[in-house]
């Protein structure tokens, strides 16, 4: 509807109003009784411009090519799987295999004379990747808070983008004629929106970049790694700062991102206003009167019971009151800068870094003092403690007061409430000492584990060592052992070398007889031949 067209038609009807108002007598009457009337006017024109938080876009915009990559190339596992095949299905078989045929005898189809025996199944294994690590939880979880993150946020910028033009009128007033008593209250508002300042244009390239980011994870959200992870579940504060989240340097940027969104936990803008009282000139004050006028006329004109517009009695003419203008309407609401809506408060990983950052720097605090560390414990959870029930008693003395309320029955139903707060606290820190008592009984197992294992590693050790020295004492007794047999060896050889010198001096000594005899009987024979 163009503006001149609503301007033409008003300049018609209005040219027609001065017209009959100069000789109606009904118009000159009830135009008296609205100006002696008590009349309330108020008009603002209003031009509001909401102005958002971008100071997230640059991170979660440099992150989107990290999560791309990650997510087409995901980290797997080699996750061995153990299952029983027909024999004729079995592709692979080890030590595990006859084993498991060792022990499942009901599997063995026939044992052949030779001893070859013939199964029906067998255990065999196979390598399955397996996506279901930590890092990659995370990035499933990390998806699914970003797409939240995104959509909260585009819902609201495709709402409050635009500049708005607001037209907010009020009419309020009250005249007395013969019997009635007439009352007006007329509220007119008028919103429009505007795209053609510097502020919207701002919010619209906002918006576009939204667009890019939210197409972005609606990509992410329908692939086929988001698919395959339907069957893992998500991880929840706090997050494991494992070797590859920390070290890997995309998984170190996705991990900043995750403590940024906790950290930008609403969705925040200001708001520009530029608004102008609208001045109630002479000639705009006929019009609203004619306009009263016309609308007590048309009203009267459709009642039911008769109603008599002339009176027999002649009209006296009264004195004119000024319309009083108002400054301020409670109706006419303004758009309050600020955050118009909240994430998930519970605690995130963000606040858990600022907390346990804040406990570390008091507990290196105590120690650097000479504080022992079981009275640094005390002082620092002590404090968190005193800090929490302050919140509490806070909550309780901002929300309830008793002492406001007029009546004892308003004061019992207060006190109530205040009971019933103090009830639920109680209810929560029961719940904190079960879980308390639960982790307790827990770190307890823990250590008597951890104390078995000890002592496992003590008797393996003491055992490893009782071996050693006794392999060591084996050792010895052999090289003993081989020393006495060598021992014996060379008294063996010794011995026979003494009976071989004995027998060589033996036969030597009757070699030598013997041919001492033999020149001997050669002697006495040439005697005799002489």
């Amino acid at each position: 509807m163009a503006e001149k067209d609503i301007k033409r038609y008003f300049k018609k009807i209005n040219t027609t109003f001065v017209g009959v108002n100069k000789q109606d007598e009904f118009a000159k009457m009830f135009l008296n009784v609205i100006k002696s009337g008590n009349t309330t006017l108020y008009q603002k024109e209003r031009r509001e411009r909401r102005i958002f938080d971008d100071s997230w876009m640059d991170s979660v915009e440099g992150t989107i090519p990290v999560i791309d990559k990650l997510t087409r190339n995901p980290r797997e596992v080699l996750k061995k799987i153990s299952l029983v095949v027909p024999v004729e299905r079995a592709k692979k078989v080890d030590s595990d295999t006859i084993r498991h045929l060792a022990q499942n005898t009901h599997l063995i189809k026939s044992v052949s004379e030779s001893g070859e025996v013939v199964p029906t199944k067998v255990l065999t294994h196979y390598n399955e990747a397996d996506l279901g690590t930590y890092e990659n939880r995370f990035l499933r979880s990390l998806v699914d808070k970003l797409y939240i993150f995104i959509e909260k946020r585009y819902d609201l910028i495709v709402k409050k983008m635009h500049t708005e033009y607001v037209n907010y009128l009020n009419v309020k007033s009250e005249v007395e004629w013969n019997d009635a008593v007439i009352e007006y209250d007329i509220n007119l508002r008028i919103n429009q929106t505007m795209s053609q300042d510097e502020v919207d244009k701002k919010n619209q390239e906002l918006f576009d970049r939204m667009s890019q980011i939210r197409k972005a994870i609606t990509v992410f959200k329908m692939s086929d790694f988001m698919q395959e992870m339907r069957q893992f579940a998500p991880v929840t504060p706090p997050i494991m700062k494992t070797n590859i989240l920390m070290k890997n340097t995309d998984f170190r940027q996705c991990y900043y991102l995750w403590v940024l969104m906790d950290q930008v936990d609403r969705i925040g803008y200001d708001v520009d206003v530029f608004e102008r009282d609208v001045t109630f000139e002479e000639g705009y004050l006929s019009e609203i009167e004619n306009m009263l006028m016309v609308l007590y006329a048309t009203i009267a004109n459709n009642q039911i019971d008769e109603f008599v517009l002339n009176q027999d009695q002649p009209f006296e003419y009264r004195k004119t009151k000024r319309p009083r203008i108002k400054k301020n309407e409670p109706a006419d609401e303004y758009v309050k800068p600020g955050y118009v809506e909240f994430e998930d408060n519970q605690l995130n990983q963000y606040y858990l870094d600022q907390i346990r950052s804040g406990n570390y720097s008091r507990f290196k605090s105590l120690q650097e003092a000479g504080v022992p560390l079981e009275e640094s414990i005390d002082i620092v959870f002590q404090k968190i403690n005193m800090i929490t029930n302050a919140v509490y008693e806070d909550y309780v003395k901002a929300t309830f007061n008793p002492d406001l309320e007029k009546s004892v029955e308003d004061k019992i139903k207060v006190q109530e409430k205040i009971l019933e707060v103090y009830r639920q606290i109680e209810k929560i820190k029961r719940e904190d000492i079960r879980q308390l008592s639960t982790n307790k009984a827990i770190a307890l197992l823990n250590l008597r584990n951890f104390q078995d294992e000890l002592k496992k590693i003590k008797a393996e050790e003491q055992a490893e060592l009782a071996k050693e020295q006794e392999a060591e004492r084996q050792e010895k007794r052999e090289e003993q052992k081989s020393k006495e047999q060598l021992d014996l060896e060379k008294k063996r050889q010794l011995q026979k070398a003494k009976r071989v010198l004995a027998e060589a001096k033996k036969e030597r000594q009757q070699n030598s007889f013997k041919q001492k005899k033999k020149k001997d009987l050669e002697d006495q024979h040439s005697g005799l031949e002489s």
